[in-house]
């Protein structure tokens, strides 16, 4: 608890500098943002990426914004998903944006979800609606990046979202925002519940790809 509230203040006091170029009063800035390796490939499926996480500035700044409370961090990095990602939907103002929840214990840890501060930074910034209380994780699965073996991420995932207040979401086109992918296994598993909800359609939008 200290830890989050340490990181909360740090983040709000601390002078602000690019971690790409050093930057007063930004950080991240455009130019650094702009310069990052694209994701390879971007499409994977129905999930899209904006960039390559082994990116050096885009990695520091996913940990600054998932372990160090650096929330600011989320605004630089939904920018980063329009300017690559969203700008070229050609019908995005029909969907809703859905971030990929956090399990209530993890959320309660870190304090924040920070796929949810991508998507209400999206919505704000971008005027297409945030609809966060349909898609809920209900099982506090051990973390993906642990697990190497495919069949065993799939199975990690098996009954962990569930869908609530369905109206919201029915014969509707929905895109599902998260900070990382590697195989797509969370994204496709969160996609497939909101598909058997009766959204009509899901893609998923990610700040980078591992």
């Amino acid at each position: 608890m200290f830890k989050k509230w340490l990181y909360f203040v740090l983040d709000i006091l601390s002078p602000l500098k690019c971690i790409g170029c050093g930057k007063e009063r930004e950080i991240l800035c455009g130019v650094c943002a702009a310069k990052s390796q694209l994701a390879q490939p971007i499409k994977l499926g129905s999930i899209y990426s904006a960039a390559n996480y082994h990116d050096r500035v885009i990695k520091k700044a996913i940990w600054l914004l998932k372990y160090r409370g650096a929330r600011s961090v989320a605004e630089p990095l939904a920018k980063l998903i329009h300017a690559r990602l969203l700008s070229r939907l050609p019908d995005a103002q029909n969907y809703i944006i859905v971030p990929l929840p956090l399990h209530s214990k993890r959320l309660r840890e870190r304090g924040y979800n920070q796929s949810w501060l991508l998507a209400k930074n999206l919505s704000d910034k971008f005027k297409i609606p945030l609809v966060d209380n349909v898609l809920y994780k209900i099982k506090n699965t051990p973390s993906q990046v642990s697990i190497k073996n495919r069949a065993e991420r799939l199975k990690n995932l098996n009954d962990s979202f569930s869908a609530k207040n369905i109206h919201l979401i029915k014969s509707g086109s929905v895109i599902l925002i998260d900070d990382v992918t590697t195989t797509g296994a969370t994204i496709n598993e969160a996609a497939r519940v909101l598909k058997d909800s009766g959204a009509k359609k899901v893609i998923g939008f990610t700040v980078a790809r591992d």
